[in-house]
């Protein structure tokens, strides 16, 4: 891969903040058609997105939305695709992570002429909008392990790692960055990686037969996101455990803070992207390719940080 000159970094970081301060002049003259597929209602961090797309809508009154929901499916988000070919609106927003469906449907809008803005996954060579995924297994990993360190100096743990690699690059990246923190403070230790098959019931039956293989150890979950690490964390006070657990996760999905505030809690923190915020985000880069600005390649959320007990208030007041 070509490595970025720092010229050319400087002017992606150009671009991409001059889009973004731009939200609120994103669309201007005769009224644009935008369709969105969403991950999933039914995932916490899926709703998220869309109910924070649906409250920016109302600032993008050139902008006429219209929603449609992958409901986690790859067969789902090609057929929604298929859809959207046929009904060709002036822009497509999709948010599917499964790599193999996102090839078809890239060759379907390609085929429609339909540009694509890509949600936390690539769609061939799309602008993609997604969280920094290296920060977010770094800085998890990290926080996990330094508070492992501090509350029981004298130990080596057992690391934990559930993840959903099958999905693809997002999340092994993620997960990958997480191993590299952790093994930066417990230099050479094992870990036991598992995938969490994006369902909490198996999560909780991992997490439960791990506690039983190890019943006088101390162990770390580092889970990929927050519903499957509330799953292990139900597994780890079923069994007694949480004085000698920690679990870490991403994403901040809001059922997960009352557990990160409770006091002697094993939940550690989650990485927040803050989803309820991208609304604008999003808008105010559909609005710059409808217009047929230049757009940078890659574009974050602008709030991206881990949340724990000592900043959650500040960031999430109750």
């Amino acid at each position: 891969m070509k490595r970025m000159s720092r010229r050319d970094f400087t002017r992606t970081m150009a671009l991409s903040a001059g889009v973004l301060a731009s939200s609120s002049m994103a669309f201007a003259g005769p009224k644009f058609r935008i369709t969105y597929a969403n991950l999933s209602d039914e995932v916490p961090f899926g709703a998220a997105v869309a109910a924070g797309l649906k409250k920016a809508e109302a600032r993008f009154p050139d902008a006429e939305l219209t929603y449609l929901d992958n409901r986690f499916d790859a067969v789902k988000a090609v057929e929604n695709a298929r859809t959207v070919a046929a009904s060709k609106p002036d822009l497509f927003i999709e948010y599917n992570i499964q790599a193999g469906a996102n090839r078809v449907i890239a060759k379907l809008m390609d085929e429609a002429k339909i540009p694509v803005l890509a949600i936390q996954a690539p769609v061939a060579e799309a602008p993609l909008f997604a969280v920094d995924n290296l920060a977010a297994g770094t800085e998890s990993g990290r926080v996990l392990a330094e508070t492992a360190k501090a509350k029981w100096p004298t130990e080596t743990p057992v690391v934990v790692i559930i993840g959903l690699p099958e999905s693809g690059p997002m999340f092994l990246e993620r997960g990958e960055s997480a191993k590299k923190a952790i093994n930066k403070a417990y230099p050479g230790i094992d870990m036991i990686d598992y995938t969490s098959q994006n369902d909490a019931g198996y999560v909780r039956q991992l997490a439960t037969d791990t506690l039983t293989r190890f019943p006088n150890r101390k162990v770390l979950f580092w889970v990929h996101v927050d519903a499957m690490a509330l799953a292990a964390l139900a597994a780890v006070r079923n069994s007694g455990r949480e004085q000698d657990c920690l679990i870490s996760a991403t994403g901040g999905e809001r059922a997960a803070f009352p557990e990160i505030r409770r006091e002697n809690s094993a939940y550690v923190g989650t990485y927040s992207f803050f989803p309820e915020l991208w609304g604008d985000d999003i808008l105010a880069l559909a609005g710059a390719m409808l217009r047929k600005e230049a757009v940078p390649p890659k574009s974050n959320p602008k709030k991206q940080l881990f949340v724990t007990k000592q900043n959650i208030d500040q960031h999430y007041p109750t």
